[in-house]
């Protein structure tokens, strides 16, 4: 390192000191407005959050503008704080404090300078202005606040520029030889004068409706962006490029992209000026960027020129028809295909839909999402059932009913689609140019009048029970002549009625009184069952005590005739046989009788003591113990 660099001499010294005589009255400059636009962030950061009337700022992406806006000045001037810091203390006496002059010791003030305007840089710079593209695309547009707050904010905005433009005319003012960097601060300061003011408008004009704002304010975060990306660039390049002398050591402030906004700085040269220094390519010698820049002018007319009448041209899509106007008034129907015309303003061509049919409902129509798979559940656009309610049904009055409680007023819901397009033909086309602006709107107030007049004549029965197919067709030819007599040129192809039925808000009561029918339905069904169960129990019973009856009966007859049919015979053998047969059957039945008895036979011829003796009393009483002890 020494070899590389030998220490200087002392008039070198003296040398780098004369240079910036004013080192220490541009560091103070830069210290206070570097508070100053700290103390601006900081109390933006603090506003958005704690005011509760700018979080419409927030939303309009007005926000992140305004604070990358007004970080880009405070990167520049914290990048050439070091720098001056630097040039201040090269020519003091007193030793160095800062640990960036005290190590290496023995590098010499020049060194120390040249170092101030690398390692500084590459950090400071590419943090703030990464805070800053962070700002921006932290808070991208994504709506609009209130209108009147809108106006406020806007006003707002401007007042908000005055301090920054007098920041910017301060640095003006310092001289180029007192700060290098005086150039690319000044440009850096006036980013915020421009784009706050602007970002302003625009918050105000989103507030007040209109449409183009958000890519307005997109570009200005862009531009912001782009601003803050080069002065990353060109700080990190510091990193990689060799020292450079002490009287060029300049910090990384300089931006093409923020001179922008002042056109007379910049000129041809210091926009060639990098290339020439750091690729050697020298274009300011070169014939063929003379000839270009002589013959820009005259190509550029010739270019504007062909380009207008190219205007004239018209490619008009296989799905539309162009009314063509000139001067003004429609002259022609163009049909699908090229044509050629009067360049603009003269010419003008209105794109009218060809063939192309829409479908719009009562309550507005309906988007469609993307198809969903077979087996997927149906989407909610297929949700037909009318408990609950539709974005695309309206209810309408039909006529009263007397009951006897007096008049009773009932409604019906419906959900009905009309296809319509416009008509084929020219006359036709140039009414829907230029006679109505909404159709569907139009076609929805048109259909909803008819259908309140159809309805107030109709009874609840009528229009439930009715051929729905042939009310859409009485409905499509009315609207037809209503659309014929206004002459805005659209045809209805179509009428398709849903659903009619009663409001969602009966849908609880009419499943009551379902029930309560199929409650009752179900009670009769259930007790005529019990009754027939309990008739045919009743005939089975009938019929097993008939069948009984009639068994004992024939039984009884039975035993009738045998028991006949053995008298007859006893008395036939009596008849015959007299006596004996009696003493026979007497015997006989004797026998019958006395089959499970003791017999005890008693001889006449049994005389004296060989007469037995017969105990008649029961078992158990001569001796009063039990027969079993016997």
């Amino acid at each position: 390192m020494n070899a590389l660099h030998p220490p200087p001499e002392p008039e070198d010294v003296v040398g780098v000191s004369v240079v910036w005589p004013e080192a220490g009255r541009t560091l103070r400059l830069i210290r206070r407005l570097a508070v100053l636009y700290g103390v601006a962030v900081l109390g933006c950061l603090v506003a958005l959050w704690t005011i509760p009337v700018l979080a419409g700022v927030r939303g309009s992406g007005a926000a992140g503008v305004v604070l990358g806006a007004l970080l880009l000045p405070l990167t520049g001037l914290l990048a050439a704080w070091p720098v001056c810091w630097a040039r201040w203390r090269v020519g003091r006496a007193d030793p160095p404090r800062h640990r960036w002059f005290r190590r290496p010791a023995h590098l010499d003030p020049a060194m120390r300078l040249a170092r101030m305007a690398r390692r500084p840089q590459g950090t400071i710079v590419p943090i703030m202005a990464g805070l800053a593209g962070a700002a921006v695309l932290g808070w991208r547009p994504a709506g609009t606040g209130p209108a009147a707050d809108a106006v406020l904010l806007g006003a707002g905005a401007l007042v908000l520029t005055f301090p920054l433009l007098i920041a910017e005319r301060v640095m003006a003012a310092v001289p180029q030889r007192t700060l290098p960097e005086a150039a690319g601060l000044q440009a850096l300061l006036l980013v915020p004068v421009v784009v706050i003011p602007l970002a302003g408008l625009l918050h105000a004009a989103a507030g007040l409706g209109w449409a183009w704002t958000g890519p307005a304010m997109a570009a200005a975060g862009a531009y912001v962006c782009l601003v803050a990306a080069e002065l990353t660039v060109r700080a990190l390049a510091n990193w990689f490029l060799p020292p450079p002398p002490a009287t060029e050591a300049r910090a990384a402030v300089a931006s093409l992209t923020a001179l922008l906004l002042q056109p007379g700085r910049m000129t041809a040269g210091e926009a060639a000026a990098p290339l020439a220094q750091h690729l050697g390519l020298d274009f300011s010698r070169s014939w063929a960027l003379r000839y270009a820049r002589s013959a820009a002018l005259p190509v550029a007319l010739l270019m504007a020129a062909v380009a207008w009448g190219l205007s004239g041209v018209a490619l008009i899509p296989l799905d539309q028809r162009g009314v063509y106007e000139r001067l003004g008034a429609a002259v022609a129907v163009w049909q699908p295909g090229a044509h050629i015309g009067l360049p603009w303003p003269l010419g003008r061509v209105r794109l009218v839909e060809l063939g192309i049919l829409h479908a719009t409902g009562l309550g507005g129509s309906e988007v469609d999402g993307p198809p969903a798979p077979a087996e997927a559940a149906a989407p909610p656009s297929a949700d037909r059932l009318w408990e609950g309610a539709h974005p695309a049904e309206v209810s309408y009055v039909v006529a009263a009913v007397e009951t006897a409680g007096g008049q009773s007023f009932q409604s019906v819901s419906v959900d009905l689609k009309v296809l319509y397009r416009t008509g084929l033909d020219d006359a036709a086309a140039l009414r829907a140019a230029y006679a109505v602006s909404a159709p569907d709107a139009l076609i929805r107030a048109e259909t909803g009048r008819l259908l309140a007049g159809f309805f107030a004549g109709q009874t609840l029965a009528a229009v439930m029970g009715g051929d729905r197919e042939a009310l859409a067709g009485t409905l499509r030819i009315a609207l037809q002549g209503r659309l014929d007599q206004l002459a805005i040129g659209i045809e209805v192809a179509g009428m398709v009625i849903e659903a009619i039925h009663p409001p969602a808000a009966a849908a609880e009561a009419y499943h009551n009184v379902q029930a309560a029918e199929i409650v009752a339905r179900t009670a009769v069904a259930t007790e005529r069952g019990r009754a027939k169960a309990g008739a045919a129990m009743a005939r089975q019973t009938a019929a097993d005590g008939t069948n009984a009856a009639r068994s004992v009966a024939a039984e009884t007859v039975s035993q009738a005739e045998v028991l006949l049919q053995a008298f007859t015979a006893d008395q036939s053998a009596a008849a015959a046989g007299g006596r004996a047969f009696l003493m026979e059957r007497y015997f006989a039945n004797l026998s019958v009788a006395l089959a499970r008895s003791p017999l005890v036979i008693l001889d006449h011829r049994l005389t004296g003591a060989n007469a037995p003796v017969v105990d008649l009393r029961p078992a158990g009483a001569a001796t009063g113990r039990p027969a079993d002890d016997d």
